[in-house]
């Protein structure tokens, strides 16, 4: 069982990445979230519901596997974040959501900043969530206006 939340916790090994972990990560979920795209089913409620839960859930038993907060092997997070930052967008808007939910991933603006400070799995995942509901927001305020 433990490697099985190893293997997802880390986005199938992409949170091993030398190089930017996180962004690997988020790769990941942009290719997971396209796959699931073209087979045609939706980004809907109940399966963001399940993957902020079960992502939880293996945050925080990553965390406890790799004895360090937020570690930075865990991308479960960034996976989530970027299916959030796609919710009720189609396949033509994975690359904008993409850059934007890394966007304010990275730079944590307020009130991202003020929540990596919770513990466990719900520190870890809820600053990505928020980065990816602002990033949602984002986009579809520019396509409202264009």
């Amino acid at each position: 069982m433990n490697k099985l939340i190893r293997l997802l916790a880390t986005g199938f090994n992409s949170g091993f990445s030398p190089v930017a972990p996180g962004t690997v990560g988020t790769i990941v979920g942009l290719a997971l979230t396209w796959l699931w795209l073209i087979f045609g089913f939706e980004i809907n409620f109940p399966l963001v519901f399940i993957l902020v839960v079960v992502g939880t859930y293996l945050a925080d038993s990553a965390e406890k596997f790799f004895g360090k907060k937020d570690a930075q092997q865990i991308v479960i997070d960034e996976i989530v974040g970027f299916v959030i930052a796609i919710y009720g967008l189609g396949i033509n808007m994975l690359i904008p959501a993409f850059v934007l939910f890394r966007l304010f991933d990275i730079l944590k603006p307020p009130p991202i900043n003020k929540f990596q400070e919770l513990e466990g799995g719900v520190g870890v995942m809820v600053d990505d969530i928020l980065a990816g509901i602002m990033a949602n927001l984002l986009l579809r305020l520019i396509l409202f206006f264009v």
